[in-house]
């Protein structure tokens, strides 16, 4: 699979400069990053349909579609497939619970802590994943 993914990362690299005119991949480049990402959300969401209809063949068509604009999107930011595979190999016999309350400590050390106004009383806000939780300071004095 892997010498799959690596083809057509290699593929789709090579059509990034071509003629929008004739290449899909050239114009979804000459379109821009949001275009691009805008696309691989959609075939997110038409997998996600495939799957909850039990469609195995629908299934397969959009997941191929979404492993093409993942990889076109791996393009456009500058991330080689290969990093993503090396990261899957990473977590490979790790916990997924396990894995993931370690990226969510570790964004929660990296993540500043921002002060807020809200409602004109000063808060402190605190990203905790994709949750965000605000306090109200305390005075004293």
């Amino acid at each position: 699979m892997a010498d799959t993914l690596d083809r057509l990362a290699a593929t789709i690299a090579l059509r990034r400069t071509a003629d929008p005119g004739s290449s899909y991949v050239a114009a979804l480049f000459a379109k821009g990053l949001p275009k691009i990402a805008q696309k691989l959300g959609e075939e997110a969401v038409e997998t996600v349909i495939a799957a909850l209809s039990g469609d195995a063949k629908a299934v397969t068509g959009e997941a191929a579609d979404l492993l093409f604009h993942l990889l076109v999107l791996l393009e456009a930011t500058g991330v080689p497939i290969a990093d993503v595979l090396a990261e899957l190999d990473r977590r490979d016999g790790v916990s997924g619970l396990d894995e993931k309350a370690a990226r969510v400590s570790q964004s929660l050390l990296s993540t500043p802590v921002a002060p807020a106004l809200e409602g004109g009383e000063p808060t402190l806000t605190l990203a905790l994943g994709r949750k965000t939780t605000e306090r109200r300071r305390i005075r004293r004095g």
